[in-house]
């Protein structure tokens, strides 16, 4: 039987940084970064966040690692991974709206300030300045996925972890580094 459907990823984070702590005292959610993988191995993940591990000013749309980079540095990271069952049509759209980031990434920023609106639930859009829940959100609505019945810029940590769909298809809860090898050895248990 053909599987209509492909598997895409969501991965909500929380590396323990200065920032993500801030955020999370206001928020009162155990996640406060969010990124998209293509993959189940979160191989080819995005997201919008620091450019370098060591500086939280500087950021914009990254391709993240979970063993390199930021991820590396904070190697206590926590996340909970989700699986999102889209159309191939959908995937189609997705792939290419990920690839218009990709050939632009020197366009787009991180929007700083798109913290404090999203947490005081203020609509603001900025040209090319996203954060991470914007940009998974807007991502997923551009290629025909409404995740939620508000605007993308308004989307925060908490509606993403509080998303039905996603709560429905949980893969993995625990530390980002034990990722693959939890999910490796219920692979050998089943096999």
């Amino acid at each position: 039987m053909k599987k209509d459907t492909i598997d895409t990823y969501i991965m909500l984070s929380d590396t323990g940084s200065v920032l993500n702590r801030l955020i999370k005292f206001y928020t009162k959610v155990p996640y406060n970064h969010v990124s998209l993988a293509l993959d189940e191995d979160l191989n080819e993940m995005y997201s919008f966040g620091r450019k370098f591990p060591r500086n939280p000013l500087i950021g914009g749309f990254v391709r993240e690692y979970i063993h390199e980079g930021t991820y590396a540095r904070f190697k206590n990271t926590k996340c909970l991974v989700c699986r999102m069952d889209i159309t191939k049509e959908q995937y189609d759209e997705l792939v290419k709206n990920i690839e218009h980031f990709k050939k632009r990434k020197r366009r787009y920023y991180y929007n700083i300030l798109g913290i404090f609106t999203v947490l005081l639930n203020i609509p603001v859009r900025v040209p090319y300045g996203y954060v991470c829940t914007h940009f998974v959100s807007h991502i997923y609505e551009r290629s025909g996925v409404k995740l939620f019945n508000k605007r993308s810029t308004l989307v925060s940590t908490v509606d993403f972890y509080h998303l039905d769909k996603l709560r429905l298809h949980k893969v993995y809860e625990g530390k980002l580094s034990e990722f693959n090898h939890e999910k490796d050895f219920i692979q050998a248990m089943v096999g």
